[in-house]
């Protein structure tokens, strides 16, 4: 069983419809974009590896909410970040890892995380980590890390396959830049 990458993407907007969510590159961007756009929103288009340490700078740097939509290519890239992010553990952070097996953006050739436990490396990071393959346990699993006193990472399971439509992701760099640090500015 997997879980609906939509589903479960939707599911992060409703439990904390305040947080800034900074997502991967391709699939997860575009599934948050069909949720519809918003000012806390930060899609990383063309920045693979990059989003978990991004997502954990944030954090640091405000005491807002932050979810990391990370990928199970992405991730795999930066496996080494979630010990930092373990070191600094900070409270308002929760990373998820959309964990579809595939390199979905660049035409869906197999990652290697099926040799890799995402949950069970961060828990040996010292971080709080859950494992989910359906939508229900991610509602449950999103609920349980924002409560808790430290980061926490959900690695969901879910199906290979891109957005029916791909909404437009047709603004620029600069303007999503922008916007996005205007939320955080006084």
């Amino acid at each position: 069983m997997t879980a609906d990458q939509t589903a479960c993407t939707a599911a992060v907007l409703e439990e904390t419809p305040d947080a800034a969510v900074v997502s991967n590159l391709g699939t997860a961007s575009y599934h948050l974009a069909a949720l519809g756009d918003r000012p806390r929103n930060f899609p990383l288009t063309g920045a693979m590896g990059s989003t978990t340490p991004l997502g954990l700078g944030l954090a640091l740097a405000v005491d807002d909410r932050v979810t990391v939509l990370d990928g199970d290519g992405s991730m795999l890239m930066s496996l080494g970040a979630l010990s930092t992010v373990a070191r600094l553990d900070p409270p308002n952070l929760v990373v998820v890892v959309m964990d579809n097996g595939a390199y979905e953006t660049t035409g869906g050739q197999t990652t290697l995380s099926t040799e890799v436990d995402f949950a069970a490396v961060a828990r040996d990071c010292g971080l709080s980590a859950w494992h989910v393959d359906g939508d229900g346990a991610f509602r449950e699993a999103y609920a349980d890390a924002v409560a808790t006193d430290g980061t926490g990472v959900i690695a969901c399971e879910v199906d290979p396959g891109r957005p029916e439509e791909y909404p437009p992701l047709d603004y620029g760099h600069s303007y999503v830049k922008h916007r996005f640090r205007r939320e955080f500015v006084d």
